[in-house]
């Protein structure tokens, strides 16, 4: 129980506990940043520590429509000592076709 530092209950009302199979999701936002990109996955630098097998909603201007595909984490990847954010190594796990055409065509100014 919550109390405060005279021993009183601090909840106004009564928790109760749940069943473990319960699960919940926490919707977080945080900046990150793209380092290198490719049509499968994504290179991103990342404040945040994000375990492996987290998936996420990647919003980012990388051509001339909206770019938002749905993205998971694959591993950490060991940046130099110099940078202060994590790597993580990202796959994209779902694409609609403007965020694809938009990747397709930034990748192929990228590369002229």
């Amino acid at each position: 129980m919550a109390t405060d530092d005279n021993g009183a209950e601090r909840r106004r009302l009564p928790r109760v506990a749940v069943d473990e199979g319960l699960e919940c999701q926490l919707e977080v936002r945080t900046k990150i940043r793209l380092v290198d990109i490719s049509l499968s996955g994504a290179l991103l630098a990342s404040d945040a520590q994000l375990p492996v097998g987290t998936r996420a909603q990647l919003r980012a201007g990388v051509g001339p429509a909206p770019f938002s595909p749905e993205v998971q984490v694959k591993r950490h990847v060991d940046r130099s000592k110099s940078e202060a954010q994590s790597g993580l190594g990202a796959v994209f796990t779902g694409m609609d076709d403007r965020s694809r055409k938009s990747l397709e065509e930034f990748l192929r100014k990228a590369s002229e």
